[in-house]
């Protein structure tokens, strides 16, 4: 693994703990945005992200008309 790759592979590891821990110390489930704007990260970002952790089984989206919510499996 070359050290660009290794670089990219730790920084999404570090946003994906980084949602986990906001979504785990939210008290209701929060957007895209939201996630967004408490990471200092784009939308596309984290709904990268999102999607790969709702792929892992640790997190679960549900929409509410364009806006999609997430909240943590428990």
């Amino acid at each position: 693994m070359n050290k660009s790759t290794l670089k990219r592979v730790i920084n999404s590891k570090s946003i994906e703990e980084n949602i986990l821990k906001i979504l785990n110390e939210a008290d209701k489930p929060l957007s895209t945005q939201e996630i967004a704007v408490k990471l200092d990260k784009s939308w596309h970002t984290v709904i990268r992200h999102c999607l790969d952790l709702e792929l892992k089984g640790k997190i679960f989206k549900f929409s509410m008309g364009r806006i999609s919510a997430w909240q943590v499996k428990r």
